[in-house]
């Protein structure tokens, strides 16, 4: 499996660069979809929860993540237990709410799908 995935990223970086722009617009939707997704699965009290989901470029080309938390969502102040970030809070839950689960269900819900359409970009780019 690691050799299949090296041999990819050696595919990948060996592109053109038109091509890896293809590749990583199609990254880019499918992200933005994801996201979109947890914002609207996210309970709403302040908006400011919902409004942490963000998309963020990482150091890979063609790698994004989907984040939600953060500085909008930190309460509290530093201390012995540190500072805490309601995002988990609500998706986890605490002793005295239950959890309200947004981002890993969605994610999970939603990684079928976008798979299959990276995938059929990846083949695309590739043909």
């Amino acid at each position: 499996m690691r050799d299949d995935l090296q041999s990819f990223q050696k595919q990948i970086g060996q592109l053109p660069i038109t091509l890896k722009r293809q590749l990583a617009t199609a990254i880019k939707v499918e992200a933005d979809r994801l996201a979109d997704a947890i914002k609207a699965a996210a309970p709403v009290d302040t908006g400011k929860l919902r409004d942490s989901v963000k998309v963020r470029r990482t150091k890979r080309d063609l790698t994004l993540e989907v984040t939600a938390g953060g500085d909008e969502t930190i309460h509290g102040e530093r201390g012995p237990h540190g500072e805490a970030d309601y995002a988990l809070f609500v998706e986890y839950g605490t002793r005295k709410k239950p959890a309200q689960p947004f981002f890993y269900n969605t994610a999970r819900r939603m990684e079928p799908e976008i798979t299959d359409n990276i995938t059929k970009a990846v083949e695309e780019v590739l043909k």
